[in-house]
């Protein structure tokens, strides 16, 4: 965790350096959210796996109803089978799975106060672990070192600065496969499915840019 919050600072500065040079053209920004996840196959339902969603980006205005931009995030995804607090059933079971991840957003702008969001994401991951009421299951079948999803986020201008995110996040390619090995048309295993509630930071130039001597304004229309 320690290495992931140096290289999540060094791209950030990166980030940040990269857009003050070039104010004219891009935004820097900044986004958290709180995630909830669960994982096809695994015989769950629900979103009951906790996790954070967090990371930076720049974006790229090209007119009055859309924007480009790209991100490098850190999701916690998994799944999760609480205990029951009654006392009736003992069963346990928590699957952690920590990605970077990429994704490439494409904005649309309907109007002044929302904007719809999504694009491809390509996730890499980090460390992975299970365990249930024995506690860790360590001779499970592995998870890939990629997953390919698909995003979508509607977004709320709360001001110039800040946006609300509701965002959905799904693999399109599988994770791992089934238990048994079977598939069944586009069933091919496991995929991750990930629910994000989060704000949306975008940070302010210190340099004077083409948007103030041309007229062209980058806040949401």
């Amino acid at each position: 965790m320690k290495k992931l919050i140096v290289w999540i600072s060094i791209v950030l500065v990166i980030l940040m350096f990269f857009t003050k040079a070039q104010a004219q053209l891009f935004r820097a920004e900044l986004t958290a959210s709180v995630a909830g996840s669960q994982l096809s196959g695994d015989q769950l339902s629900g979103f009951d796996k906790a996790g954070i969603l967090a990371g930076a980006g720049v974006r790229l205005r090209f007119n009055d109803k859309w924007d480009g931009g790209f991100r490098i995030l850190f999701i916690q995804k998994g799944s999760r089978l609480p205990t029951k607090g009654d006392g009736t059933d003992s069963a346990f079971y928590l699957c952690r799975l920590n990605y970077i991840e990429f994704p490439l957003a494409f904005r649309y702008h309907p109007s002044r106060k929302f904007w719809l969001e999504g694009g491809p994401s390509l996730g890499y991951l980090i460390s992975s672990s299970e365990e249930d009421e024995f506690g860790p299951l360590n001779l499970r079948r592995p998870f890939y070192k990629f997953d390919l999803s698909g995003m979508i986020a509607l977004g709320y201008h709360l001001s110039d600065q800040i946006d609300f995110v509701l965002s959905y996040w799904q693999s399109v390619l599988p994770i791992r496969e089934h238990g048994s090995g079977a598939t069944f048309r586009l069933n091919q295993g496991q995929y991750n499915s990930v629910l994000g509630f989060g704000i949306l930071l975008t940070l302010k130039s210190t340099q004077k840019s083409n948007a103030e001597t041309t007229g062209f304004n980058f806040t949401q229309q």
